[in-house]
């Protein structure tokens, strides 16, 4: 006898059959993509790296910070409804590899106009703060100071989440503004010993520079029906838009960086943890400005290093005293030296 449940009529065994087909295929893509993941990982470790960002990784809850950094580090996406991976619930270490622009030198100064970029691998050294700490100044604090530069999440579905970012962003400003001191050039935890100049240094005062990358996530279309249109339902459940986010993250600039250039992205991005769209940008953005800012703080202190050796001169001229003359002849030497080369360079 013949089990009648277990016979399918034409169209359920092709409803099956499609069904069956479509679970192979997205099997065979996520392996695919995780097998891509997985050597371009391992060409990244096989390069030697040119150094190391530590990022702060703050925003809202619910903003989605872990599952940009788990979609970062891993490549994959965990369900809204279900919890935020442990491995990235705090941070992570990973290898990034981007095009840098060779920087001009005191020696060489145009040595960067026959040069072409060059692919880099750096480590990013990724803290992500607990959302529960946003309201604690002294943490926060605690997590600028340990950094180079921040990653500023909040969702755009939620006008709350963005507000608060703006906020965050003001402390920030605050913070650095009113601990400008020589220290707050150096980079951050691993060079405050080699910082402490007096405060009568020609580079005391100046504020520290941290660049804040704003970043909007959930931008993925919602999951909508067959005759939905995915752009207008996102429309409707936007509650930032794009030009909002572009005019905040132009705010929240640092004074001191200037505007960024053409090639070094752009101020703000828009992201998808759960598709993956745009969370590649994120690091490589923030790690132009990070060596940008290192580049600047190289050249502040080569300007004060120079501007301590003129005053010493001069010092030894107004002494007087032996070889006095050799002195004020040197000190106009360079001078004037300093004077030519600027005329030469602004014609």
């Amino acid at each position: 006898m013949v089990n009648s449940l277990l016979v399918w009529s034409a169209e359920e065994a092709k409803y099956l059959k499609a069904i069956f087909r479509w679970q192979e295929t997205a099997d065979d893509d996520k392996r695919r993509r995780q097998a891509e993941e997985a050597e371009r990982r391992q060409q990244q470790e096989q390069q030697k790296p040119a150094g190391e960002f530590r990022v702060l990784v703050i925003g809202g809850r619910g903003t989605g910070k872990t599952a940009i950094l788990t979609r970062f580090g891993q490549g994959t996406f965990n369900n809204e409804s279900d919890p935020p991976d442990p491995f990235y619930e705090r941070g992570c270490r990973h290898p990034i590899t981007f095009d840098v622009t060779p920087t001009a030198t005191t020696t060489n100064p145009t040595s960067t106009k026959t040069q072409q970029p060059q692919k880099q691998t750096y480590i990013i050294d990724a803290l992500e703060m607990p959302s529960k700490h946003l309201l604690s100044n002294p943490m926060l604090a605690q997590a600028l100071s340990i950094t180079e530069a921040a990653v500023l999440v909040y969702s755009v579905r939620d006008d709350a989440s963005f507000r608060l970012a703006q906020g965050l962003a003001e402390f920030m400003r605050d913070y650095f503004s009113s601990s400008s001191s020589s220290s707050a050039t150096a980079a951050p935890a691993r060079a405050t010993a080699t910082s402490s100049s007096s405060s009568s240094s020609p580079s005391s005062g100046i504020r520290r520079l941290y660049p804040i990358l704003l970043v909007g996530n959930k931008s993925d279309p919602p999951t909508c029906g067959a005759d939905d249109d995915p752009v207008a339902i996102l429309q409707e459940e936007r509650a930032v838009g794009w030009t909002e986010g572009l005019k905040a993250a132009r705010a929240m600039r640092m004074p001191g960086l200037g505007a960024a250039a053409a090639d070094e992205g752009p101020p703000f991005l828009e992201v998808s943890a759960k598709n993956g769209e745009g969370v590649d940008q994120i690091f490589p953005v923030l790690g132009r400005e990070v060596l940008r800012v290192r580049r600047l703080v190289r050249e502040r202190r080569e300007l004060a290093a120079e501007q301590e050796r003129i005053m010493s001169e001069v010092g030894s001229v107004r002494t007087g005293g032996r070889g006095g003359g050799r002195r004020r002849f040197g000190l106009w030497r360079v001078l004037f030296g300093r004077r030519r080369v600027a005329g030469e360079g602004v014609r």
